[in-house]
């Protein structure tokens, strides 16, 4: 079966969150004997977009580029001309109601991040190479399903879930900072675009299907998966580790964190340091006992650096990749109560789980994990336990949505 991964997200190098969970993907369709081809869109945003390793990952032939360059017929212009018109209009009323306060100034046009030759040039490949499945990544570029032939199985990679996102972010210290929000049923339009809808996590697969309908699409969860060949063996340091990109959930997680936590711990511990991780490093501001390492190549490497994660989130949707890294690295995690959401219970035997805003409680553990390496690797033995049987059945769902079962 010829599979076809659409993304305006570079799946390598791996290095934050979503290039992870879409590398892996693509990694684990293969290893269940599935020919993939991955299919680019060229987006401004991307500026470190690597050909060279991305066909080193896929093979010869297997990388393809969607360029912006319209193909000059002119009903194609017509068609585009359309299209431009409809998001013109809606960025005008959304101006207004932005400047009125109102709750729809914040949402977002479908495929605002969509240009008709995204496609235009799908439907290309596919018919040159004989694709039988297009995965999409994110709802905004859905579209994309629209005039492939019937017999192509059009399955959609959700990662998180667009619906009202805005509004966890609205009494943060950005309130533009949520991405990308949509009204539920504009989310349900994206939804209907596609035969398989996948959510990354069980709890937006319930909402899914409860806002679908029974008329819907096939929804499943297939969430993130795992390399289990980057297990940690020294687990010897005492510092601690938060992995992450420089998406705003993040800073403003982090930033609470070192503002009301990392007191705490220098107080009683100057000598453990936090490690920061990821493009999140260029996002906050140098302090006392925090060391960056920017955005790293090997997450084994980090993690062998600091051998104990946090995950302090407070807002966000979808599931923390970063916890799930730290699972199949083998090293225990302290985790906010928001941090382990779309994680069930039997999934968290390696993780210390604190209530939200209870920096004193966070602090504490924080402190007796450093201190004591038996107790690290004895919850980091459990979390790679967790982390094997969580990859077996994610790729048996994986595997029953490429078969059509």
């Amino acid at each position: 079966m010829k599979v076809a991964f659409v993304s305006a997200i570079s799946a390598v190098p791996a290095n934050e969150g979503n290039r992870s969970r879409i590398l892996q993907l693509t990694r684990a369709v293969r290893r269940l004997g599935h020919d993939v081809h991955f299919v680019y869109i060229d987006t401004p945003i991307i500026a470190d977009f690597d050909p060279a390793a991305h066909e080193a990952e896929f093979g010869s032939g297997h990388l393809h580029f969607v360029s912006r360059q319209p193909g000059g017929v002119k009903t194609r212009l017509v068609q585009d001309l359309g299209f431009e018109l409809g998001f013109t209009a809606f960025r005008g009323v959304r101006k207004v109601h932005r400047l009125l306060g109102h709750d729809r100034g914040f949402y977002n046009y479908l495929d605002e991040f969509y240009y008709p030759e995204i496609g235009r040039q799908v439907r290309d490949i596919q018919r040159r190479l004989g694709i039988d499945a297009v995965i999409v990544e994110y709802a905004f570029h859905s579209r994309a399903f629209l005039g492939l032939p019937d017999d192509v199985r059009r399955i959609l990679d959700t990662h998180d879930s667009f619906a009202d996102r805005h509004k966890a972010f609205i009494n943060t210290a950005n309130k533009y900072g949520y991405w990308f929000s949509v009204p539920p049923q504009v989310e349900c339009k994206a939804f209907r675009r596609a035969d398989v809808v996948v959510a990354i996590q069980e709890e937006e697969e319930r909402t899914f299907r409860q806002r679908l309908g029974k008329e819907a699409p096939a929804v499943a969860t297939v969430s993130h998966i795992l390399d289990l060949d980057g297990r940690v063996e020294d687990l010897t340091s005492s510092d601690f580790l938060f992995l992450g990109s420089g998406n705003d959930a993040n800073i403003i997680s982090l930033n609470a964190f070192l503002d009301n936590v990392l007191p705490l711990i220098r107080a009683a511990r100057p000598d453990v340091r936090l490690v920061v991780a990821g493009s999140i490093c260029g996002k906050i501001e140098d302090r006392e006992g925090v060391v960056k390492l920017g955005r790293v190549d090997s997450l084994k490497d980090a993690f062998t650096r600091a051998p104990l994660s946090i995950n302090p989130i407070a807002l966000g949707t979808g599931i923390n990749i970063k916890l799930l890294d730290a699972l199949a690295a083998g090293i225990p995690t302290i985790s906010s109560r928001t941090g382990v959401r779309g994680v069930p219970e039997r999934y968290r035997s390696g993780v210390v789980v604190v209530e939200d805003n209870d920096h004193q409680a966070f602090a504490e553990a924080i402190l007796q994990l450093s201190a004591s390496r038996d107790q690290r690797e004895a919850l980091g033995n459990k979390a790679f336990e967790d982390a094997v049987e969580w990859n077996r059945q994610q790729m048996t769902a994986l595997g029953n949505i490429l078969s059509g079962r």
